[in-house]
């Protein structure tokens, strides 16, 4: 199977050696009982794998201890989550305890689930199956369909209901399918949420955790509490998309419809392996119920396969498949494909920037920069057009290369992390940092005379000029939000989407056996045994095949062509308005936006007109956003009534430390791992 970047360590092998052995069995500290000598003691194992305690120190008899002075260890029960929290093992393990989660799986539910009650056993209720569908999944399953047929592409809304139509029919296992975007709108609303807690703190001189950093993508989690445990309190603790639907299906709906927790099969098709990781976290798991929020998560290319077997013929037209909803119906019970105007990662960044645009008392401004000229890596800058103050400043930061130099930025900042504090000079910014601004504050007044000056000439208004005139005190603030993607290019270029179907020249038998292919089938550009080093234009892979120049690190199973198409899709396909333009200052202003948030699924143009794919909508978005907030706060108070605990419970999660077991024990340190 194959995993993301986040899961995969170069130059080991991925194979349990004594010496990469699972620790659990004997990771426990040793209870001093009373009359029990003190000393060193060593771990043996017998021929039949039993762990025992043996003391290498001398007795009270002659001679040292032997192996009769030893004391068998319990035995110790390894699942998945033991395996999460724990960087004694490479992948190999995560891989075997998620190998079930699988398309063969789901199909082996269909065969065995009863589509009506038996009244032979009416003790036995068939579980009701739900399937739910990202947005990022849709638009590379359209991508592949148009592609692979030479035909147009499919609607994100008409292949959502071509889908919902064959698998709900009864043979086809009577599925509900929903999407994800709902429970996207709900995440997006907890964390704004959270956002304003941590500030209202901060504001207040009370010690918060900022910058806060998105906590959507599972492999950027996995990295995070196995390597950087001490940033852990900057993570968003607002659950994600698939966390808040899998919450959904087993919580609400399934009181809304009469079905306990584990009578429900809840499957989730997402476009990144490490999304079967997070849903196996003890935060979304019932012990009451003995029962996970999402029994299981599908791939988008896995997902491909069960249409496949099941026979789904992509391009068979369903009744008002192209119909938007504003509110629930008896297929889904929330509005469907909702957007935001942003990233087509979550939108977490532009929506607080949205928020904080439409909430400050003046007009404000945006400024983008790019990070060494990495779309990927990007500062957004909030400057307040009347006083010049850079009031918020954001980044979104993708792909594991451009996030690890995000923690040493932000260790550097805070003085927690690996970055560390290292002496008086720590939780401030670099000298390197501090010439820079001085540079880019002597260049401004340069160019106008005078620091001290407003200048109101060329056309360009006073507070335009004096917003630019801020943009050197840039550096001097501190980052405020960073959205974080384990993947380059977004979750639409996640481990799990769909092959780019790329037109080469035939190759020979023996060059396709040495092609290596996925669980999925598809062969892969690059092996999955760690990222290659740094390669030029004219580089190969270690299987020979060639890597084209415009390749960057991390694009192992894709192209920039081919997420550029499923990325276009992802917003032309939606039933509600692309995404917002870049965002430069004429173009995200506080005017621009109404001043209801989240108001999702809305977009005025630079002109302030409201549109729907290029039509006078007459506020349809509007309408849509605003159903979906109402509905939002009817299942909250529904759920959890007015307990915060529980209201915490359903909307957020935790982050636990990994302390480092056998890596910091003279093994291979986490700063020597090439991600």
């Amino acid at each position: 199977m194959a995993f993301s970047g986040a899961l995969t360590i170069t130059d080991l092998d991925d194979f349990l050696t004594p010496s990469q052995a699972c620790i659990i069995p004997v990771r426990n500290a040793k209870t001093a009982t009373e009359g029990e000598g003190e000393g060193p003691t060593e771990i043996h194992i017998d021929s039949n794998n039993n762990y025992y305690e043996v003391a290498t120190y001398p007795t009270g008899d002659a001679g040292p201890s032997t192996l009769n002075n030893k004391k068998a260890l319990e035995k110790a029960e390894i699942n998945l989550n033991d395996c999460l929290a724990c960087s004694g093992c490479i992948t190999s393990t995560e891989s075997m305890l998620i190998t079930l989660q699988s398309h063969n799986e789901v199909l082996s539910f269909i065969s065995s689930n009863p589509v009506a009650l038996d009244p032979d056993a009416p003790c036995h209720k068939p579980r009701l199956p739900i399937l739910s569908i990202s947005p990022q999944t849709l638009a590379s399953l359209s991508a592949a369909y148009s592609t692979s047929s030479s035909r147009p592409m499919i609607p994100l809304l008409a292949l959502l209901r071509r889908i919902r139509a064959f698998l709900s029919q009864p043979e086809k296992g009577g599925w509900k399918v929903w999407d994800t975007t709902f429970s996207r709108h709900m995440s997006l609303r907890e964390t704004v949420a959270e956002y304003h807690e941590r500030k209202d703190k901060k504001d207040k001189g009370k010690a918060t955790e900022m910058p806060m950093l998105a906590s959507a993508c599972p492999g950027w989690v996995c990295y995070a509490e196995k390597a950087q445990g001490d940033l852990l309190p900057l993570l968003s603790a607002a659950r994600s998309s698939q966390g808040i639907v899998g919450a959904l299906a087993k919580t609400w709906y399934g009181h809304k419809t009469h079905h306990r927790p584990d009578e429900i099969y809840h499957v989730t098709a997402m476009p990144c392996y490490d999304k079967k990781l997070e849903a196996s976290r003890s935060d979304f798991y019932s012990s009451l119920y003995s029962t996970r929020d999402v029994d299981c998560v599908l791939t988008t290319g896995e997902l491909d396969l069960l249409l496949q077997d099941l026979r789904f013929d992509p391009y068979l037209p369903v009744a008002e498949e192209n119909k938007p909803t504003f509110g629930s119906t008896e297929d889904s019970p929330f509005p469907e494909l909702l957007t935001h105007e942003g990233s087509s990662s979550g939108s977490y960044l532009a929506t607080i920037i949205r928020e904080i645009q439409s909430t400050h008392h003046n007009p404000t401004r945006i400024t983008i920069r790019e990070i060494r000229g990495s779309a990927d890596n990007t500062e957004f800058l909030i400057h307040d057009t009347v006083t010049g103050e850079v009031i918020f400043k954001g980044a979104k930061v993708y792909g594991f290369r451009n996030l690890q130099n995000l923690v040493r930025k932000v260790g550097k900042e805070t003085g927690i992390g690996r970055a560390g504090r290292s002496g008086a000079g720590a939780g401030k910014l670099s000298l390197a940092v501090a010439a820079r601004r001085r540079k880019a504050k002597a260049a401004s007044a340069s160019a106008t005379g005078t620091g001290a000056s407003t200048p109101g000439t060329d056309g360009v208004s006073d507070a335009e000029s004096l917003a630019s005139l801020s943009l050197g005190s840039g550096e001097d603030k501190k980052l405020d939000f960073v959205e974080v993607m384990a993947c380059p290019g977004g979750c639409v270029n996640g481990g799990g989407q769909m092959k780019p179907v790329s037109p080469t020249s035939p190759k020979s038998a023996d060059e396709d056996t040495k092609m290596e292919v996925d669980e999925e089938g598809y062969p892969r550009p690059l092996p999955d045994d760690g990222t290659p080093s740094t390669m030029d234009a004219t580089s190969t892979a270690k299987d020979g095949s060639l890597i084209k120049s415009e390749a960057e690190e991390g694009m192992r199973w894709s192209t920039k062509e081919w997420v550029a198409k499923v990325e276009e899709i992802y917003w032309t396909g939606l039933p509600t308005p692309p995404p917002s333009p870049p965002l430069e200052a004429s173009n995200l202003d506080k005017t621009c936006y109404p001043h209801h948030l989240p108001d999702t699924g809305y977009l005025r143009n630079g002109i302030g007109n409201g549109t729907w794919n290029g039509n006078v909508t007459g506020g349809g978005g509007r309408d849509r956003a605003r159903a979906a907030d109402q509905l939002s706060e009817e299942i909250v108070r529904d759920v959890c009534g007015d307990d915060g605990g529980k209201r915490w419970e359903f909307l957020r999660t935790r982050f636990r430390k990994v302390e480092s077991d056998i890596l910091s024990q003279g093994g291979v340190t986490h700063e020597a791992v090439k991600w």
